[in-house]
């Protein structure tokens, strides 16, 4: 049995910084957070290191802290983490975290809160961090993730639990699948596994069946999953199967559509006393020849840009170069020649953005611009960035809207960017003009 300091062993290295200018490119990663009665988020997601602020961190700079891998001398280059990458899931459902910072020696957050689920100290109930079925040996944004590793957060993580997993049963290896198919009235079968509370000092595996073995009495049944994405398993569904003495269960669906399948155990007080599986999302065609249309959750997702701020009064200053939509290269060229509006009343005319880098020292830059005419009307707008000196670079969304006349954008600090914003009115014309070049000190 574990206590609760061991979401937060630190080892002591020694590794040089990385050189100012040195990024990683965003990583697909799969993320689950189990709360206490509920699954909170599960899926993958597209996520990179990044600064991320506790709720009730008011000490923390503006642009939050740093979560990228770098923290503590634990890796020499930037990378995704789990923190961030569940930062980035809890934001998708509209929710936060909250944590205690712990500076030098290990400058990392110790989780307290994930969304609605606070830790219980009275009752030894604390947030515990696994990548792969194993604890991890340091904080989660010390912890530097690759493509296709399964974070996983539970709640009351320390009490000896036995970590479930959910599988097809003819699942020979590989990565976990998310989506099975199954036959119309035909029994599916399901196999449940369980991983051993496994040592910090066991290097993480792909997450797979290796280290597992069967489980029996898992009860399988289905999710109900709320408005804001939250999964609860609904074991007194009376479809609900339990499986034998090798893991294995049946389950026989009557009615084609999506079925959402978890796994977990309910003990003698009434509580799950295992940590639930992962969900099995199983479609069941009308034919097995009937295409089964993907489930959002099971796609891959992407954290929502930072809101745009409320537009500021601006007066017209006279002579200022604007853009507009229309054919390729156009915005470039009214902006170098800072002409007056175009003639053609069906396209977008804005005062080409300025930059306020008075807070880039906390990586915060502020776009705003001016709009002159909405000619046909302003669709959207997108604000993106890229990384100068970092060979095969390209653009990243920072900020994008519909409305509003700035923004606000986030850029990982070490690097110098070029900016860029895009503009679509209401006939689907895009333009795209070069705003100006960032640097973010490290």
């Amino acid at each position: 049995m574990r206590i609760a300091t061991a979401t937060f062993i630190v080892a002591l290295l020694s590794i040089t910084l990385p050189a100012a200018g040195a990024q990683a490119a965003p990583a697909e990663v799969n993320v689950r957070i189990e709360g206490r009665t509920e699954t909170l988020f599960e899926g993958p997601i597209l996520t990179e290191g990044h600064n991320v602020r506790a709720s009730s961190d008011t000490k923390a700079p503006a642009a939050g802290r740093r979560c990228n891998g770098l923290n503590n001398g634990q890796n020499p280059t930037p990378g995704p983490t789990p923190t961030a990458a569940s930062v980035d899931a809890m934001s998708i459902v509209g929710e936060d975290f909250d944590g205690l910072w712990y500076p030098e020696p290990f400058e990392d957050y110790f989780i307290k809160r994930w969304g609605p689920d606070t830790q219980n100290e009275g009752n030894g109930e604390f947030w515990g961090l696994l990548v792969n079925n194993v604890f991890t040996d340091v904080g989660g944004c010390q912890y530097e993730l690759d493509a296709g590793d399964e974070v996983l957060w539970v709640y009351d993580a320390f009490k000896g639990k036995p970590l479930l997993a959910l599988f097809p049963a003819d699942y020979t290896g590989g990565a976990r699948p998310l989506t099975a198919v199954a036959e119309l009235n035909h029994p599916f079968d399901v196999e449940v596994d369980a991983y051993e509370d496994d040592d910090e000092s066991t290097p993480p595996a792909s997450p797979q069946r290796t280290g597992a073995n069967p489980f029996e009495g898992a009860e399988v049944a289905q999710v109900e999953t709320n408005a804001k994405g939250f999964e609860k398993v609904n074991v007194d569904d009376p479809d609900t199967v339990v499986t034998g003495a090798d893991g294995q269960a049946s389950v026989t669906f009557d009615e084609p559509g999506w079925y959402r399948l978890k796994a977990t155990r309910i003990g003698s007080g009434g509580k799950e006393d295992v940590i639930r599986s992962n969900r099995l999302d199983v479609c069941v065609p009308e034919s097995l020849a009937t295409d089964c249309p993907p489930l959002a959750e099971d796609q891959v997702r992407t954290p929502p840009p930072i809101e745009a701020e409320e537009p500021e009064p601006e007066e017209p200053e006279a002579g200022k170069p604007e853009i507009g939509t229309g054919g390729p290269g156009s915005a470039a060229k009214s902006a170098a020649a800072g002409a007056s509006p175009m003639a053609d009343p069906g396209q977008v005319h804005l005062r080409l953005p300025r930059v306020d880098r008075s807070r880039v020292a906390r990586g915060l830059v502020k776009v705003s611009w001016r709009v002159l005419d909405a000619g046909a009307g302003l669709e959207g707008w997108t604000i993106s960035s890229k990384t100068l000196g970092r060979k095969g670079a390209s653009y990243v969304t920072r900020a994008r809207g519909k409305s509003g006349t700035s923004a606000l954008l986030r850029l990982p600090p070490g690097a110098v960017y070029r900016l860029r914003i895009t503009i679509t009115d209401a006939l689907g014309r895009c333009s795209t003009a070069a705003i100006g070049k960032v640097q973010v000190p490290a």
